[in-house]
């Protein structure tokens, strides 16, 4: 009788660990294993809908060679706004807790929001400067009595809103750098994970 107790209680364990693998299996697999899943600590959580991801290039045209001067780049949802950076502070940082100058600056910076096939693009460009005028600073050299041309940045306000195609780039003129070259900003949104 014990024989038989214990051969039917073993019959039982092996089927409730047998019925709970399965179980087990199907959660692990529904995990996201992109390199942008929303439980790395530093994805954007996507409840739905959607993922792209933004690309943002800075670029500026001298003698019809074109330059990258910053790129960022963020994971965006169909329902959540994102935010991009990359931007660079030139000199030491403001002392006391005081905001960061513009003239300090150099890069991108901003927010895309999507929706349905219309994306709005809010973005601060950073544009270096020489300080001076371009005539000035091209003939100012060390010790020559003139004065310092110290670099500096230019900071424009971007707005733009269109309907993008996925894996497209699109181009929006900033304006010119302080030697009247033209300035762009780039945009492109591409397929992000699946969720």
């Amino acid at each position: 009788m014990k024989q038989k107790l214990f051969v039917v209680a073993s019959c039982l364990f092996i089927a409730s660990v047998a019925a709970f693998m399965p179980a087990a299996t199907t959660r692990a697999a529904s995990v996201p294993r992109s390199p942008y899943a929303a439980n790395d600590g530093e994805s954007t959580l996507c409840v739905s809908g959607p993922v792209y991801i933004i690309d943002v290039h800075v670029v500026v045209t001298v003698n019809d060679v074109e330059h990258t001067i910053s790129t960022a780049a963020s994971e965006v949802c169909s329902v959540n706004p994102a935010n991009f950076s990359d931007v660079v502070v030139q000199g030491a940082p403001p002392q006391g807790g005081a905001p960061l100058e513009v003239s300090k600056k150099v890069g991108v910076e901003g927010t895309v929001r999507l929706n349905g096939r219309t994306a709005t693009l809010e973005t601060n460009v950073y544009l270096p400067t020489k300080g001076g005028s371009a005539a000035q600073c091209a003939n100012s050299q060390p010790g020559d009595g003139s004065p310092p041309c110290k670099s500096s940045s230019l900071g424009v306000n971007l707005s733009k809103t269109w309907i993008f195609t996925r894996n497209t780039w699109r181009d929006f003129y900033v304006g010119p750098d302080d030697n009247g070259n033209p300035v762009k900003v780039l945009v492109r949104l591409s397929d992000g994970p699946v969720n």
